[in-house]
């Protein structure tokens, strides 16, 4: 394998210690995947993918379907074990173990294909160190000559985008492990599963539910998150930081508060 580390080196491939070796972005490796390889699409079956919010947002928007209707044909919901949130595993073909998705020409739905797709041959751990998510005796890929740095293959393969989204998403992990609570409550899974992955049901809870007549929305906020999925995707995020979290990030109005207390003090 040709794997010039910018860095320390590769977890595909350990070092000559035994150690794992990390990458940056500066880091240099050769890959080149065609049709003419004969693991083509291979790396595409018996495999776990899951998927980010951002990510079932694309590929539903890309199979013109409601996110509710993706999420029952082609994912299944588990309870992480650290957080005791869900997380949405893309569901393989029952018989060919392939990626629904993927066909001998390859992904049919390129363009908005899932995170993890996009960073293949490479993986990143949650402290943001590269390595290879492969090695070269099983992705033939890696014995090209088409040479790139960590840095411009994230740039190449649309990642930079994910990450003001992925960021926002990853506060709500943080927030759990400093706190080192553990959501145990069907209700807030269940909300949190709705926010960040159902996202046409969350819309229809923000604006049919009476959500805007007891929370502070400005007309600005409210307009964008109606006209634009992604908008509507972050201020679900800052949603599920409120309810998991005890976040600042939405005030009750004055007047709810008001009548709370006024019923409260005719209960006593």
């Amino acid at each position: 394998m040709r794997f010039l580390p910018g860095g320390k080196g590769s977890r595909g491939e350990p070092g000559k210690d035994g150690t794992a070796i990390v990458f940056t972005t500066e880091s240099k490796f050769n890959f080149n995947c065609h049709h003419d390889l004969s693991c083509f699409t291979q790396c595409c079956r018996e495999i776990n993918i899951f998927l980010t919010p951002y990510d079932v947002l694309r590929m539903k928007n890309h199979l013109q379907m409601t996110s509710g209707e993706f999420l029952q044909k082609y994912t299944a919901a588990l309870i992480a074990e650290n957080t005791g949130l869900p997380v949405v595993l893309l569901k393989m073909d029952e018989k060919t173990g392939r990626c629904p998705f993927v066909t001998e020409k390859g992904c049919q739905i390129y363009p908005d294909r899932p995170w993890s797709c996009r960073m293949y041959p490479l993986n990143q751990d949650e402290n943001g160190n590269y390595g290879l998510a492969a090695d070269h005796t099983r992705c033939f890929g890696l014995n090209e000559n088409r040479e790139w740095r960590i840095g411009e293959w994230l740039a190449d393969q649309g990642l930079d985008v994910y990450n003001e989204v992925e960021a926002l998403f990853g506060k709500i992990g943080e927030q759990l492990k400093s706190s080192g609570h553990k959501i145990r409550n069907p209700k807030i899974q269940d909300m949190y599963y709705t926010a960040c992955y159902d996202l046409d049901k969350f819309k229809r809870f923000i604006f049919e539910s009476s959500f805007l007549k007891v929370f502070e929305v400005d007309r600005e906020t409210i307009e964008k998150i109606k006209a634009d999925e992604l908008e509507l995707l972050k201020f679900a995020f800052r949603w599920v930081l409120f309810g998991v979290a005890d976040n600042k990030s939405f005030k009750i109005k004055d007047e709810v508060l008001e009548a709370k207390r006024r019923a409260l003090g005719k209960k006593a």
